[in-house]
């Protein structure tokens, strides 16, 4: 396993976060966060939108069940766009409570409304911040110039800063937003903006939802209403061309065109996380692979720049 770390948190970030938004019984949960910890996955993103909680319940019991308070990272994300400021700490105590923790390591907006000042968000989550509630907080779907927006606030009025962007990355670039409000870092300047300030990045959406996966005949026959919606979003002249390049270079690591992919993620100049949304032992095994995958600069420059 890579790792990373954050400012502000004592314990290092599995580059390969595992997303918590698919487990339907705890049973078959269990075993995929053990072979995950086992091998050396230390980080857990979560949602109280996930299965409307019952994914945060599952994994505070096997947290407890493990005793592994504090060997893991959690990820809380609260907030719809409706929600408002004031309503964060209430949402986020929701998720503890489920997680059976006091605390969790990094707190996100999962939505936000665009129409409400940056810098209000940035107070309330300080506040959350000083009372011991949490130790780093970001902020998902935003834009560059929201984004810097936040930190000139902060700078300016002595707050703690948004220390996470939680966008949508992967080396196929999102042609059709996934929902109404998400954004995806996948431009020059956005990149460009991260990389000279050196800002954390956790990207959703990762592995394009299995655009660079091979997949036969028969199955791609039972997925045809997610073939149609992946069409929406990723198929491009220029994102089959990655494809065919990742293909290329898969033939040369022994590895597959998904693995290059997800390298090419979480080997930026910018410090970048990926998040992936494993159902079971054998999906999480087959993405964990990229982690042996070292990309040269030249090699991710190519798979990029079409």
């Amino acid at each position: 396993m890579l790792f990373g770390e954050i400012t502000g948190l004592e314990k290092k970030i599995s580059k390969i976060i595992l997303g918590n938004d698919k487990q339907k019984k705890y049973t078959s949960a269990s075993k995929l966060w053990d072979f995950y910890y086992e091998n050396g996955g230390n980080t857990f993103d979560n949602s109280i939108y996930y299965r409307s909680g019952e994914n945060e319940k599952f994994l505070g019991k096997w947290i407890k069940s493990r005793g592994l308070e504090r060997n893991i990272v959690l990820i809380s994300k609260v907030g719809e766009e409706s929600s408002k400021p004031s309503e964060i700490f209430n949402l986020l105590q929701t998720s503890l409570e489920r997680l059976q923790s006091n605390i969790t390591d990094i707190l996100i907006l999962h939505h936000h409304s665009k129409h409400v000042p940056i810098n209000e968000y940035v107070d309330v989550l300080n506040e959350i911040k000083s009372s011991g509630k949490i130790k780093l907080f970001g902020i998902s779907n935003i834009s560059k110039e929201r984004f810097d927006e936040s930190l000139k606030w902060s700078k300016t009025n002595n707050k703690t800063p948004f220390s996470i962007i939680n966008n949508q990355f992967s080396l196929a670039k999102m042609e059709k937003p996934l929902w109404q409000d998400c954004l995806s870092i996948n431009n020059k300047d956005y990149v460009k903006y991260l990389e000279s300030k050196n800002i954390n990045h956790f990207a959703w959406s990762s592995q394009a939802r299995g655009f660079f996966i091979k997949e036969n005949f028969i199955k791609k026959l039972l997925r045809r209403k997610f073939h149609r919606h992946l069409k929406d979003c990723f198929y491009s002249t220029d994102n089959i061309e990655k494809r065919k390049r990742a293909e290329e270079l898969s033939k040369k690591y022994s590895c597959s065109p998904n693995d290059i992919a997800l390298s090419w993620v979480i080997n930026q100049k910018f410090p970048s996380y990926a998040i992936i949304g494993s159902k079971n032992k054998s999906e999480l095994r087959f993405s964990m692979n990229s982690t042996n995958i070292i990309l040269s600069e030249e090699e991710k420059k190519w798979l990029s720049v079409i």
